[in-house]
């Protein structure tokens, strides 16, 4: 019997020696191009690839065709769906049918929401985070921050990304702004979402509650100091 358990503790130490190499500890955007004219974000370039630095040292590239952009100001490193090991968001855009909320992980693009629909519009990520307290974590995104500002939490299960809620009247994005503004704040030991309302008056704390989204205002403010205070929770 031990003879025979031998290539099986083996087989099981390979196994796992392989999965940790493909953990990724780092990410970025890279090839910058011009071939989209949105300029959304403050400029005329947009990035071509997708690379990830693994445990083993490999840096994996993700090459996108001629047809699409990641339109983003960063590439996210973040346990996306609650297995302990990172993954990677990013706005990837279609140039024809307009952005979309991808997943990456160290064997390609593993999930993706719709695209918009039409060229010339993006979404923002808004963050991620445990907003319903059940031990499970969700991605929040502003889609159309600059027109329909509605905040949609969706939910990483297998290679799909799942709709929870959506609500309209919040926004993290103003055309030209070369970074997404708030985020997620662990406040009293439970995650929420700092915005901005419609008009930038002021910020809004935002989180689920049985698949609704439920929300609060911050107060006035919507300079840089006043989310940063808000995401310390002062």
């Amino acid at each position: 019997m031990i003879r025979n358990l031998a290539p099986l503790a083996l087989l099981t130490c390979l196994w796992v020696q392989s999965a940790a190499a493909q953990e990724i500890t780092a990410s970025k955007l890279s090839l910058p191009t011009p071939r989209y004219d949105h300029g959304v974000l403050g400029d005329a370039l947009e990035w071509g690839g997708l690379d990830l630095t693994l445990a083993d040292g490999r840096t994996l590239r993700f090459t996108l065709p001629k047809t699409r952009v990641f339109e983003d100001v960063t590439a996210r490193l973040g346990d996306f769906d609650g297995d302990g090991t990172a993954e990677v968001m990013v706005v990837e855009t279609d140039i024809a049918t307009g952005g979309s909320l991808a997943i990456y992980d160290a064997s390609g693009k593993r999930a993706a929401t719709p695209h918009i629909g039409r060229t010339h519009r993006w979404l923002a990520p808004a963050g991620w985070g445990d907003f319903d307290g059940d031990g499970r974590p969700e991605i929040a995104y502003v889609d159309r921050p600059h027109l329909a500002r509605e905040l949609v939490f969706v939910r990483l299960s297998g290679g799909k990304l799942s709709e929870i809620a959506r609500t309209s009247g919040l926004t993290n994005h103003r055309i030209g702004m070369d970074s997404i503004a708030g985020g997620t704040r662990r406040c009293d030991g439970k995650d929420s979402l700092v915005l901005a309302n419609e008009d930038w008056s002021g910020l809004v704390e935002a989180w689920l509650e049985q698949k609704r989204i439920v929300t609060r205002p911050l107060g006035k403010g919507t300079a840089a100091r006043d989310f940063n205070a808000a995401l310390n929770c002062r």
